[in-house]
């Protein structure tokens, strides 16, 4: 007698004991229904998970149909019927069941029809929950990344012709949520979202859970009749509606990035990071929004981590391609060199000469604007120690940023600089960028009161550009007051903004504070801005930012005055 004549002339316990034996050594859950009987046989480990009512289920039918999720019901009966009457011999297909609480769980349930004496049809074999595998979410019943990429690899190997769209979506608050409402308030927005999701696109759309909060659409059906764009103004007013019908209890909002037409020879790991870097800029720019995924913007993003990791090796050796230039500052009085401005600037083999517009913003976004800004303080200072050699009350100014001042120990550094290259501290000039931060920063207004009382004059950069306030000069009693360039070329053309200007430089002069013009180009440029009565002037008219090894052959060792 063969293995199904064994299997079929057991008694009911023995095959129940058999079963709990098989099922001492998988994970998953094992089971035979007799298709003939429509009975149906488990192990008291699924009683405990799903809830039939015995390990022993007949008239297993309308049992397992209250156990099926209801959606995926009929596509189930209908396989599980072809494996009765012999039209195939193999059950194999991922659905969802409802567990004992009334919560969707992913399953994979495989099974093989066994024949014995009689025509007597057994399906044997076991159930897996994808959850555990994380092919499925238990909370929001979507499958996983997981299974997305496994879907997606074949639609992109098979037919990329065919996708509409995908489109990423994260909850712009989600952190905040589990924080202050718990991890089970977050569980009730994942499902609502999902919910909201499944609702507003075509059934044949496939929608995935991925990982926290974020979840992803993909549309490979182009008779679809929703545009992407469409799909997520409905996702949002079905969340606004979701979220003012619980009365703002829990409070969230939705970006989506999208992806419309980079699928071809693409992989799904590859769709994950330009739907992700398009979720990301919906998010930068205010979030509550969509995006759509900009190949020439992403190009931009790579260059920038590019340029990133190149300054990150050049850093670590020994600031190769890194350089510190300098402009010259000059007296109204008789245009004379009383100081100049240090300026970074960066060369490297790939880009050649990098923008500092380009390349500060990125040192300072990755923090490596601290080891930099070291760099170019010690680089300044002891140029200008010998320089002062050449003009005793020559000054440095040296550009600080808000990194610098909110995230390393700048007072250490500017002590121990000054101490180290042993220069007097009022030949030290720092120059504060971003000053729209400085309202806010107890921390660096503490700051400011040390430099003052080390002596080490300060200067309020960029006035004009946006950022400025008069009440700066009160928080941080500026030495300098330096008017950028764009508000002077607005003064030239307009009188009314020259107006201001001079009533600028008075009201700064009231306070005993000194202006420096900066962008001064052109002699009639100088003779209309010297009516304003500045300080000082700085510009490309006396001089461009250069080596200090240019600037000492062109300005210290020169007899005659611009």
């Amino acid at each position: 007698m063969d293995y199904t004549e064994t299997l079929q002339n057991m008694s009911l316990d023995e095959i129940r004991a058999v079963l709990e034996v098989m099922q001492k050594a998988s994970d998953s859950y094992i089971y035979i229904m007799d298709l003939d009987t429509d009975t149906y046989m488990t192990t008291r480990k699924m009683l405990t998970r799903f809830p039939f009512e015995d390990v022993v289920t007949e008239n297993a039918t309308p049992a397992l149909k209250q156990i099926i999720y209801s959606s995926d019901y009929v596509k189930v009966k209908e396989d599980i019927q072809k494996c009765a009457s012999g039209e195939q011999e193999i059950h194999g297909m991922e659905y969802r069941w409802l567990d004992r609480e009334g919560r969707i769980v992913w399953i994979d349930c495989r099974g093989t029809v066994i024949t014995g004496v009689g025509g007597h049809r057994l399906l044997v074999g076991r159930v897996t929950e994808l959850g555990k595998e994380a092919k499925a979410d238990n909370v929001t019943g979507l499958r996983r990344e997981v299974r997305f990429k496994y879907d997606a690899e074949e639609i992109l190997r098979d037919r990329p012709e065919t996708i509409k769209y995908m489109m990423r979506i994260g909850i712009d608050n989600f952190k905040e949520i589990n924080e202050k409402e718990g991890v089970e308030a977050g569980d009730n927005v994942l499902r609502e979202l999902a919910d909201c999701i499944v609702a507003s696109v075509d059934s044949r759309v496939d929608v995935y859970r991925l990982m926290a909060d974020e979840f992803m659409l993909v549309d490979a059906y182009p008779e679809s009749d929703k545009d992407a764009e469409d799909v997520y103004e409905e996702i949002k007013n079905r969340v606004a509606i979701t979220v003012r019908r619980k009365e703002y209890s829990c409070f969230y909002t939705i970006s989506a990035g999208i992806v419309q037409d980079e699928f071809k020879d693409r992989s799904a790991d590859e769709i994950l990071r330009l739907t992700e870097f398009a979720l990301n800029e919906a998010k930068r720019n205010g979030r509550n929004q969509m995006a759509l995924f900009d190949m020439e913007i992403y190009d931009g993003y790579l260059k920038r981590l590019d340029i990133r990791k190149l300054m990150r090796q050049d850093i670590n050796n020994n600031f190769r391609g890194f350089q510190v230039f300098y402009q010259p500052i000059v007296s109204t009085l008789d245009y004379n060199i009383i100081g100049a401005e240090a300026l970074l600037r960066w060369n490297c083999e790939k880009y050649g000469n990098v923008s500092p517009a380009i390349f500060i913003p990125i040192l300072e976004e990755s923090g490596l604007i601290i080891p930099v800004g070291r760099y170019v303080l010690w680089q300044a200072a002891e140029t200008c120690k010998k320089w002062r050699e050449i003009l005793p009350d020559f000054h440095v100014h040296v550009n600080l940023s808000y990194v610098q001042m909110h995230k390393s120990d700048l007072l250490e550094d500017v002590d121990k600089c000054i101490k180290e290259v042993d220069i007097p501290p009022e030949s030290l000039v720092l120059e504060l960028t971003e000053s729209g931060y400085i309202e806010t920063d107890s921390r660096i207004k503490e700051l400011f009161k040390y430099l003052k009382d080390k002596n080490i004059d300060l200067a309020l950069d960029d006035f004009g550009t946006g950022y400025s306030n008069m009440r700066y000069l009160k928080e941080i009693e500026a030495k300098t007051v330096k008017i950028d360039r764009s508000f002077v070329v607005q003064a030239l053309k307009n009188e009314h903004d020259y107006s201001i200007i001079k009533h600028i430089i008075d009201m700064v002069h009231s306070l005993g504070s000194s202006v420096c013009m900066e962008g001064i180009e052109e002699a009639d440029e100088l003779e209309k801005m010297m009516k304003t009565k500045p300080d000082m002037i700085q510009g490309y008219y006396f001089g461009k930012p250069s080596s200090s090894e240019q600037f000492e052959e062109q300005f210290l060792c020169a007899t005659d005055s611009p």
